[in-house]
């Protein structure tokens, strides 16, 4: 059975699958009087601001209270709820399945412009490099399948290489069934399956004109993510982008999920 688009269904019944589907995930907790919404509601307000493309969460929000659920609580309680709720959220986002291949690539997650890093109060982002030139944040690492599915994602430093970032997610190598991994020529290491250099002596024979191809999915992907606003907005702290990222890969990856 197929999960149902969210994006084409009413925004009341889109709330109503979601709260349905959450419920059961959520952890139990003491139900205080003054709280009417339940856990999984307020997640599942997020989640749908990612499925809809809405950049600012207070304008959604307001959106949502007003015309659909006058019993939310306010922006700032939502806010200190969904905080609370981010592991939750973050190991819902991906589901851990055995596969036979994954892409493997990553993307920039910039939290302000390169001149304004030294005004910049996220303390733990630093100063990187990518194929688009500088960027000043975090970089988003991710295992993706061959249909387009995140399997995992990270959060690194800018500054880190690509390589190094790859053996963050090798650490939940064997609870996927021990894929091969693709990539593209930073992952150039002898474990992944990377295209050849044009001065190359020696080719790799594991190399197939296919996985190029298959690689392509990753740019779908990625572009997939950016249109969900995962780098718009402005960031203060790494716990706010973390929630960012956990809410635009669980939007995404929702038509994946098992039923």
């Amino acid at each position: 059975m197929k999960r149902p688009e969210l994006s084409v269904l009413p925004v009341l019944e889109a709330l109503q699958v979601l709260k349905t589907s959450l419920t059961p995930k959520m952890p139990s907790k003491i139900r205080h009087l003054n709280e009417k919404a339940s856990d999984a509601e307020v997640v599942a307000v997020a989640i749908l601001q990612r499925v809809h493309q809405q950049p600012y969460f207070s304008a959604w929000w307001a959106f949502i209270k007003c015309n659909f659920c006058p019993h939310l609580p306010s922006l700032t309680q939502a806010t200190i709820r969904l905080q609370r709720l981010l592991p939750v959220i973050e190991a819902l986002c991906v589901e851990v399945e055995d596969l036979d291949f994954v892409l493997v690539d990553s993307q920039p997650l910039p939290v302000c412009r390169s001149k304004r890093a030294a005004r910049c109060k996220v303390q733990e982002a630093t100063m990187g490099f990518g194929t688009q030139g500088s960027v000043y944040g975090f970089k988003l690492p991710a295992w993706s399948t061959l249909n387009g599915k995140l399997a995992q994602v990270l959060i690194r430093p800018a500054n880190e290489h690509d390589l190094v970032a790859g053996y963050q997610l090798n650490k939940k190598w064997i609870e996927y069934g021990a894929p091969k991994q693709i990539g593209d020529k930073a992952y150039l290491d002898g474990a992944y399956l990377t295209p050849p250099k044009r001065n190359a002596k020696t080719v790799d024979p594991r190399w197939k004109k296919e996985y190029g191809t298959a690689r392509k999915m990753t740019e779908t992907v990625f572009s997939s993510l950016t249109r969900a606003s995962i780098r718009f907005g402005q960031i203060k702290t790494l716990a706010s982008l973390r929630l960012r990222v956990a809410l635009v890969v669980f939007a995404y990856n929702w038509s994946f999920f098992n039923p």
